[in-house]
């Protein structure tokens, strides 16, 4: 019959297979329409330097922006369509890096908001914003790779890339609402995580006072000295480097402070799994997809596992499931189980 683990996971497998919704993006048409929204932010520092960043009109006469593009900007500007714009003050979240400039004169039509409640991992997603300082908008599309709980709302990991330039611009759903905005990766320039902060932020701050300066007052949750940062961003350079025996105990303590959350739990796995302990590893792996049943990179993982002690069978039964998920994932576990 196959190892009792399989069995469990083919359970909750099937269930979610015939259970995913199927997702249609916009019409080209309707993403064109809401890059009229997204503006580019133009910033000079007292020393003459130059940036460039992306933004969104979020509700009548305000655009929302990543703070790290206008902190402490001498000047700031957003343009749309050869028209730049003044702002005349600004609300701003310094420490989840989340900036509002506010208008008189915006003749811009604000995005929907959606909600970043109830987001799923491998729902579809485009992001929106001018990467490389492009003369328009760019879109990327790509999936919900992960959520991290952090300060009553979760930060979103997407397949979705974005390039300098694109920071600040909107990440929306498959209906057109922006659920979140592109903010930051982690360095490097290959296999990159891209994260995403929640829309709710954005709601959040729109309620707040205005302030008259862009004088940074305390640097972002992502920028502080790494034994400060999320554990979500400490567990990336052991896991990009293969040290597993510094991964192992950062995904215990992660699993320690946040034991619903099935991401450290697959870290750990992960670790372990490398470090030969096989059998911790497929119970924690297990773990992260009882919390998660849509967790690709677990169901992934203990494929290989049940490929490499010769459990071929299921090895091809959790491909697929996930083909229902991640079609790239299910090949690659295809490739590894061989004919």
């Amino acid at each position: 019959m196959g190892n009792p683990y399989i069995i469990l996971l083919l359970s909750l497998g099937f269930s979610l297979i015939f259970s995913l919704p199927v997702a249609a993006f916009p019409t080209d048409e309707k993403i064109m329409e809401m890059t009229n929204s997204v503006v580019k932010v133009h910033v000079n520092d007292r020393d003459g330097n130059y940036g460039i960043g992306s933004g969104f009109v979020v509700s009548e006469n305000h655009v929302v922006t990543s703070c790290h593009v206008i902190a402490s900007a001498h000047s700031v500007r957003v343009a749309k369509e050869g028209v730049r714009y003044k702002p005349i003050a600004y609300k701003a979240d310094w420490h989840h890096d989340l900036c509002i400039l506010k208008f008189d004169d915006l003749p811009l039509k604000p995005l929907s908001l959606g909600d970043s409640a109830n987001l799923k991992y491998e729902q579809e997603v485009f992001a929106l914003g001018f990467p490389q300082n492009s003369p328009r908008s760019q879109p990327t599309f790509g999936f919900i790779k992960a959520l991290y709980p952090l300060d009553d709302s979760a930060v979103i990991r997407t397949s979705a890339g974005f390039r300098l330039g694109a920071s600040g611009g909107p990440l929306l759903d498959d209906d057109g609402e922006v659920i979140g905005i592109t903010t930051f990766k982690d360095p490097g320039r290959f296999n990159n995580f891209y994260y995403s902060l929640p829309v709710k932020w954005v709601k959040e701050l729109l309620q707040q006072p205005d302030i008259a300066d862009m004088i940074q007052r305390e640097p972002p949750f992502w920028d502080v000295p790494e034994n400060e940062r999320p554990f979500f961003m400490r567990v990336v350079p052991p896991l990009k480097a293969k040290r597993w025996s510094e991964l192992e105990p950062l995904a215990k303590s992660w699993a320690a402070q946040e034991p619903s959350n099935a991401e450290p739990w697959y870290y750990l796995g992960l670790a372990e799994y490398n470090l030969q302990h096989v059998n911790e590893a497929i119970g924690h792996l297990q773990k992260a997809i009882e919390l998660n049943q849509a967790h690709t990179s677990a169901y992934f993982q203990l494929g290989l596992i049940a490929a490499e002690q010769g459990n071929k069978n299921e090895a091809q039964r959790i491909s697929l499931i996930l083909i229902k998920l991640d079609t790239e994932a299910s090949d690659a576990l295809n490739k590894a189980v061989g004919p």
